[in-house]
């Protein structure tokens, strides 16, 4: 077997996808939700500049949808927020084609432009994580993931705080997939210990959660 084919197998076996759809498909609602509920006309320009683009990707036209966003990226149409999405739904096509470092650069240039939306900035930031890891840059994946966990991560496992409702919630839903996937890294890593313990923090935190229970269960079985 191959070097490449084995570090697939490895993701593949853990049930790890490493792609950034589920998290783009959460970041197109929020897109669809702000050009239905808009009531400013500048805001409703900004999503319709989208609106194009968004149909093409529903359609499954990622060839269509990629060159429209770029259009629309070379323009001076868009502003902050607006780049940092259309960016970040380019960079996702270009990453799911595989062409990781325009992935890369589109999904930092999305990150440099969220101000303080969080469910955008999450999703850079994991395609930046996601970008890694294909490149098997596992270092700079885990650094990326890290922060990532550090900045969404709010939720403590402390069951007496989540019983009467004093737990932080997380802003974003993908911080067990992130968690999940710094463990799968620190143990491609050679680092046992920390794979255990990220494995543990993610069973402590989102136990509730079954897939991320029963994953984090056989992985510490494993080590």
């Amino acid at each position: 077997m191959s070097e490449n084919n084995a570090h697939k197998d490895f993701f593949v076996k853990h049930g790890v996808k490493i792609v950034v759809g589920v998290v783009v498909l959460l970041v197109l609602a929020a897109l669809v939700s702000q050009m239905s509920q808009s009531s400013k006309l500048a805001e409703k320009t900004q999503a319709e500049y989208l609106g194009k683009s968004l149909s093409l990707i529903y359609q499954g036209k990622d060839a269509e949808a990629l060159e429209e966003l770029e259009d629309l990226l070379q323009s001076n149409k868009l502003k902050a927020l607006s780049l940092s999405k259309a960016a970040l739904l380019a960079g996702n096509i270009h990453y799911k084609n595989g062409s990781f470092d325009k992935a890369e650069a589109l999904f930092k240039k999305s990150l440099n432009n969220t101000s303080n939306v969080d469910l955008i900035s999450a999703a850079a930031m994991h395609g930046l994580a996601s970008v890694a890891i294909e490149q098997k840059n596992y270092a700079l994946a885990a650094e990326q993931l890290e922060k990532f966990v550090l900045k969404y991560g709010k939720r403590t496992g402390d069951l007496s705080d989540r019983y009467t409702k004093n737990e932080g919630v997380d802003p974003v839903p993908s911080v067990p997939d992130a968690l999940w996937k710094l463990s799968l890294v620190y143990y491609e890593m050679g680092n046992a210990d920390k794979a255990k313990s990220s494995a543990e923090l993610l069973l402590k935190r989102y136990g509730d959660s079954q897939l991320y229970s029963d994953r984090a269960k056989k992985f510490l079985a494993s080590l």
